[in-house]
């Protein structure tokens, strides 16, 4: 077998989604949790949530696992044949990666035979089924594949303007693109979206779709449209109340509102039916901690105690995840178990191959550590520095930035030579530009 065999197929092997672009540990968790919740998939959502979390699997190094998803995904098909070209295809290649060359030749004919019974106008189209895999899996995996995922969704609705889920593709691509544009500080005017414009015509198409409904109440919120956005969540609740990305959703939305106890029966609820869920609670002791911040009573010893007991567990069930294990080694300290986060701290800054984003989180938690639990302004100052040096790689460089101004503020000598550091930082971004 030519390795042009494989190079023709259409699967997730042939579709740039390259490692390094994604968080695979994410992409895991996220994927395997979903699943895991008993709830209905319509048509073959279901195949395709094996599809990807074997190739993710496979990208993470663990090959066996990744056959035995794709094992699942074929157990899984239903429709016609067509549905089972990327899953053929992903065999085929896993086969021929794990030196099986036999079953990656007969899984290459399996696709040949699918072709001819089932051909295309030109070799260079794809199938329908294959075309929307390959957008929401672009979509799924990274930011840096939205605006792929957006182009095929947009290119597929010139062939059928009014289908329902290149509409909905459509929409989703614009809505994640449309964040990374404007970010945190401007905000793209309600009446000017080309996202919301996408989602409310898909919602038009797709009125059941409950994840329209909380893209559309995000927007909503983000243009202090308080009142629809309640309405959009309450309908996306009320649709899907098992599905574990609307109930997040939601869930946030009503944290942002400082609808604590609203956020944690929602959340709570799904639990019981997502126990295992990581993601589920980081999200409830995020809520216990801002509750007791809205009673003013920070240190609640039951809020507190309810807040570790979730990131614990959170942390039990998804190791991988550096930032929850960061605040609970901030909540072990306001627990008075200053040696227990200690340890925490130190466990995790050992980790081997701790991305950037994580490695500033760790110099930002560990800076506030010293400053309010342990009195050690010096230490503190010196870690905000650390993590403001590892550049703009994600949000806590700001918070690092504005922690070191408070101090200056305190002390007008500068004692630790604040400004000198933030003049240095300016003459490198400067050299840099030119």
């Amino acid at each position: 077998m030519s390795e042009e065999d494989l190079k023709i197929l259409s699967c997730h092997f042939t579709w740039g989604l390259e490692k390094e672009n994604a968080d695979l540990n994410f992409l895991d968790v996220k994927i395997c949790e979903r699943l895991a919740v008993q709830c209905e998939y319509k048509e073959n959502v279901q195949q395709r949530e094996y599809n990807f979390l074997a190739y993710i699997k496979h990208l993470q190094g663990v090959n066996d696992e990744a056959l035995k998803n794709l094992e699942l995904a074929i157990k899984e098909h239903t429709g016609d044949e067509k549905n089972l070209i990327v899953t053929y295809g992903n065999l085929a290649w896993l086969h021929s990666v794990m030196g099986n060359v036999a079953e990656a030749k007969s899984y290459v004919e399996k696709v040949k035979d699918i072709f001819r019974a089932f051909p295309t106008p030109s070799p260079t189209d794809l199938h329908r089924e294959v075309q929307s895999e390959k957008a929401w899996s672009l979509l799924k995996f990274s930011r840096k594949s939205y605006i792929r995922a957006k182009e095929i969704f947009f290119e597929a609705l010139q062939k059928d303007a009014d289908d329902q889920e290149w509409n909905t593709g459509l929409a989703f691509a614009l809505f994640r693109l449309e964040g990374l544009e404007v970010g945190e500080v401007r905000r793209v005017r309600f009446e000017e979206s080309p996202a919301v414009v996408q989602l409310k015509r898909a919602l038009k198409l797709h009125p059941d779709n409950a994840m329209i409904h909380v893209y559309l109440g995000l927007k909503c919120y983000k243009n202090t449209r308080n009142t629809e956005a309640w309405e959009y969540m309450r309908k996306a609740l009320k649709m899907a109340p098992d599905n574990l990305g609307v109930v997040l959703h939601v869930a946030k939305f009503m944290k942002k509102e400082q609808c604590y106890d609203m956020a944690l029966e929602v959340l709570l609820r799904m639990l019981r039916k997502a126990p295992d869920s990581s993601r589920l609670h980081h999200e409830i002791a995020n809520n216990y901690r801002w509750k007791a911040m809205q009673m003013k009573d920070t240190h609640n010893p039951r809020l507190l105690s309810l807040c570790i007991q979730h990131l614990e567990k959170g942390a039990s069930l998804n190791p991988g995840f550096i930032y929850p294990q960061l605040e609970l080694a901030l909540r072990y300290a306001e627990a008075k178990q200053s040696q227990k986060a200690e340890h925490k701290f130190q466990e995790l800054v050992a980790l081997p191959d701790l991305k950037p984003a994580d490695r500033q989180a760790w110099h930002r938690m560990y800076g506030d550590f010293h400053l309010y639990r342990l009195g050690s302004e010096a230490a503190a100052v010196e870690h905000y520095k650390q993590g403001m040096m590892l550049r703009r790689v994600s949000t806590e460089w700001n918070i690092c930035k504005n922690r070191l101004k408070k101090v200056l503020q305190r002390d007008r000598r500068d004692t630790y030579q604040i400004k000198k550091f933030f003049d240095s930082l300016k003459t490198e971004n400067l050299s840099a530009a030119e």
